[in-house]
């Protein structure tokens, strides 16, 4: 355990050597976020209730769900692609730790350290515009569906950066995921606001158990989820774990780099 948290406080450390890139970074973050927040605010200006949401529950569940945005996709598996088109990922291999954990270890700290900066960030737009959150409740079942929704965008985010043993295009599909990501996840508004078929649709897919239904949880807006969505979280667990051990084995086997 003790070499796992050597390379969790080595990435922490890494943020404050690189200080101004990591300031750009939470600046974007935090306008990009705000934004979203004033837009609602400002629907919100001559009406007390939006759907069947009031405006206390809409503008907490923007802000919740950018804070759980910030700790689920947070990662550092982007790194992976670059070391397989330069070949040093083969060092890495040659250590003697596990892969998959220590990129674990480095998701977590970034996962954490961004919590940290956006709920300061959070916590001044309340502040500043007084805004009435709702109190979060269903911390044990909250808890489950984060765990499950963090673990998802965990594997997902290894097979996009494994696109790199084929291919040295890997930004593309990683663009691609994150558009997806913000908008079918419920980044800019509840996801019961779409229609009910569109709804149920996306339902099946993993976006949704990524930080749109922990964040329902989180305001006790879901009163009685069933056994449905759980089950249906942890089938895309299973299955992206599978798929990401499948496309790490594979991509070892086919893959060469010269001069390393």
């Amino acid at each position: 355990m003790r070499k796992y948290w050597v390379v969790f406080t080595t990435t922490v450390k890494e943020y404050f050597v690189y200080r101004l890139n990591f300031i750009i970074w939470r600046l974007r973050v935090f306008l990009s976020f705000a934004i979203t927040f004033f837009l609602w605010l400002a629907v919100f200006q001559d009406r007390i209730r939006f759907a069947s949401y009031e405006k206390n529950y809409l503008l907490s569940y923007i802000l919740y769900a950018n804070i759980l945005a910030n700790f689920v996709l947070g990662t550092r598996t982007i790194d992976i692609a670059a070391e397989i088109i330069d070949g040093s990922i083969i060092n890495r291999l040659l250590k003697p730790i596990s892969f998959f954990k220590f990129y674990l270890c480095r998701d977590l700290a970034d996962k954490l350290l961004n919590l940290v900066f956006v709920v300061v960030e959070v916590g001044l737009l309340v502040i500043l515009f007084k805004t009435p959150l709702v109190a979060p409740k269903n911390w044990l079942v909250f808890f489950v569906f984060i765990s499950s929704g963090t673990l998802i965008s965990f594997f997902i985010s290894l097979c996009l950066s494994f696109i790199g043993f084929w291919s040295n295009e890997v930004w593309s599909p990683r663009f691609l995921f994150l558009t997806m990501v913000f908008f079918l996840s419920g980044t800019y508004f509840p996801l019961d606001l779409l229609p009910r078929i569109i709804y149920y649709l996306l339902l099946l897919t993993p976006f949704p158990y990524l930080y749109y239904l922990p964040t329902q949880i989180l305001l006790g807006k879901v009163y009685q989820i069933g056994y449905w969505p759980l089950i249906i979280s942890f089938f895309w667990l299973w299955l992206l774990g599978r798929i990401t051990v499948y496309l790490w084995r594979t991509g070892n086997k086919n893959y060469s780099f010269w001069g390393r």
